[in-house]
């Protein structure tokens, strides 16, 4: 019998198992954003590494949340550092979720609930696989790291410092960040790159409290300060900050020639999301370069005034918009964040104060890699189609962590569902989706020992 069948078959033999654990991480809140129910998750999330055969403890970080951090010598002298997070974005808005979002409750093969898809499905996926390698084996290929963190939601903040602080303890021959999803197809996307992030508040305050609309005539309005520095920065799609575009690397002839071979249905986010036409009026691969390699602005959330149902005349005195922005290589947030603050201030807009929020830098690995070569080779044999592997992905994360602080390539992939309500209310996940990344991952350990 094939290692990947004696896989299939111990999945199936373990499936309420591994079912009850990503039910239990489900039900433990982890918050970032709010603080909620963090170290519990943290503390769960252990049990269940050690339960699986890792020798794994929390690390306290001097700031942030804990790292669960757990390692299982093997068989080479090969390494392989996996990357994750148990923490989830903010179940807001509550009455929009057909079901309790941390209940974890299963209907239909599904798994319920905030996290399910990102990324406490691929978490267990990752760390089951761990121990069916075990179980059947009684070793792994290779040594395994395994850093699972808990402010990735909230753009790893301390991740950084943290990977600076134990390089030794972190050094690997390559990393695998699974927190990914499969594409509309069914088959594993993966990513030879992330794009960047620049998380920014924009704040305006013009009175000390809001005032009767009768003033308007007179009276600054905050909303109106606020539209006037968003309509500034951002025309047609293009971003008007000077010197935005100044560092972005074009893509290569690789890149290129990845884009080209890639088949990817764009189309299927408008029947999934309701889009009626993308911006432009793009498709197909002209729509794909847009989402791979060009920098974005976002409006993420805009607040002003009175915004509950019915009427009420009134001026507001202040207005606050959390707007994100994508970057490609080589940008870097901590530079286009003064280039934002100089912009306003070109502009006249001194009442508009910006906050940093979050920041990420891009990370770029070479698609011919051998740990790309591992991946899309495992991703082959457990879903009998080919991957789709891109020069980078339209998303962000922390992977620059590892290929920049760490100087080891890195490859982003995962098992969830593709469009599986990511960030929006209704998000699950399948639980036959997490038994083939068990096997995915398992697949990879063993193609990259190779």
């Amino acid at each position: 019998m094939l290692v990947i069948d004696k896989l299939k078959e111990y999945v199936k033999e373990n499936r309420d198992d591994i079912v009850s654990d990503l039910r239990s991480l489900i039900k433990h809140p982890s918050v970032s954003a709010q603080g909620i129910g963090i170290d519990e998750c943290a503390g769960v999330l252990n049990g269940i590494m050690r339960d699986a055969g890792l020798e794994s403890r929390i690390i306290r970080p001097k700031e942030g949340n804990p790292i669960v951090y757990g390692e299982v010598k093997g068989e080479s002298d090969k390494t392989l550092l996996f990357y994750g997070h148990y923490d989830v974005q903010p179940a807001e808005p509550l009455d929009a979720w057909r079901y309790n979002p941390f209940s974890g409750i299963v209907t239909d093969d599904k798994v319920h609930g905030r996290g399910a898809a990102d990324s406490k499905g691929n978490v267990i996926a990752l760390v089951k696989a761990i121990k069916a390698m075990l179980d059947l084996n009684g070793t792994l290929p290779l040594n395994v790291k395994v850093l699972i963190e808990g402010e990735e939601e909230i753009s790893s903040v301390h991740l950084p410092a943290f990977v600076k602080d134990h390089i030794d303890m972190l050094k690997a021959d390559a990393c695998v960040c699974f927190d990914g999803s499969l594409n509309p197809s069914g088959s594993p996307n993966i990513y030879a790159g992330l794009k960047g992030l620049l998380y920014v508040e924009f704040r305006v305050r013009t009175a000390s409290v809001d005032m009767h609309s009768s003033l308007a005539p007179i009276a600054p309005n905050a909303a109106w300060t606020l539209i006037k520095a968003l309509n500034s920065v951002r025309k047609d799609g293009r971003i008007m900050v000077d010197g935005w575009y100044d560092d972005v690397r074009v893509p290569s002839k690789d890149d290129l020639a990845l884009l080209d071979r890639l088949e990817y249905d764009l189309e299927s986010i408008k029947k999934d999301y309701g889009v009626k036409e993308f911006i432009g009026k793009a498709k197909g691969k002209a729509a794909l370069k847009k989402l791979l390699f060009e920098p974005t602005c976002n409006i993420a959330g805009i607040y002003s005034g009175y915004v509950s149902p019915g009427s009420k005349t009134v001026l507001p005195c202040e207005a606050i918009a959390k707007v994100d922005f994508r970057l490609v290589y080589d940008q870097r947030p901590d530079d286009l964040f003064k280039k934002l603050q100089d912009h306003l201030s070109k502009m006249g807009l001194i009442d508009v104060e910006l906050t940093m929020l979050g920041s990420l830098e891009p990370s770029k690995t070479d698609p011919n890699s051998s740990i790309v070569r591992a991946v899309a080779s495992a991703a082959n044999s457990v879903y009998n189609r080919e991957p789709s592997i891109f020069p980078n992905s339209w998303a962000s994360g922390p992977d620059y962590v590892f290929t920049k602080l760490l100087k080891m390539n890195s490859v982003w992939t995962g098992c969830s569902p593709a469009h599986a309500n990511i960030h929006a209310p209704n998000e699950f996940t399948s639980i036959k989706n997490v038994m083939d990344g068990i096997c995915y991952i398992s697949s990879i350990m063993q193609e990259f020992a190779r």
